[in-house]
């Protein structure tokens, strides 16, 4: 088999499963948010401390992966890695976004019905 297909396939396969981690992880968070916030006492500190270490996991994780796959010769899934890194954080702010928004329609649909 050719280095390349080698390589082409290590990628696809990281890069699935880190971005299927990356979802349970933040699915998982949401959970714990909204069973959190169902209480009335917003979101605990340890909650919060949870979701700083995913954050630094997913930033973390991918660098290393790239930097030992670039030393194994894996040049397309070093780069896999590197998008990655890039994509996260604009993919976290624009889930962030989308949630605001969603709040924002939620409470003004709350306020027509309370008229």
């Amino acid at each position: 088999m050719p280095r390349w297909v080698i390589d082409v396939l290590v990628a696809v396969v990281l890069t699935a499963v880190e971005v299927v981690a990356l979802v349970l992880a933040f699915f998982a968070l949401a959970l714990k948010g909204w069973a959190a916030d169902k209480s009335g006492r917003g979101v605990p500190r340890g909650l919060r401390r949870i979701g700083c270490g995913v954050a630094v996991v997913s930033f973390v994780l991918p660098l290393a992966c790239a930097y030992g796959l670039f030393l194994l010769r894996l040049p397309i899934a070093a780069t896999a890695q590197c998008l990655l890194v890039v994509a996260i954080p604009f993919l976290r702010s624009v889930l962030v976004g989308a949630n605001r928004l969603r709040e924002r329609v939620k409470r003004r649909r709350s306020g027509r019905q309370r008229r």
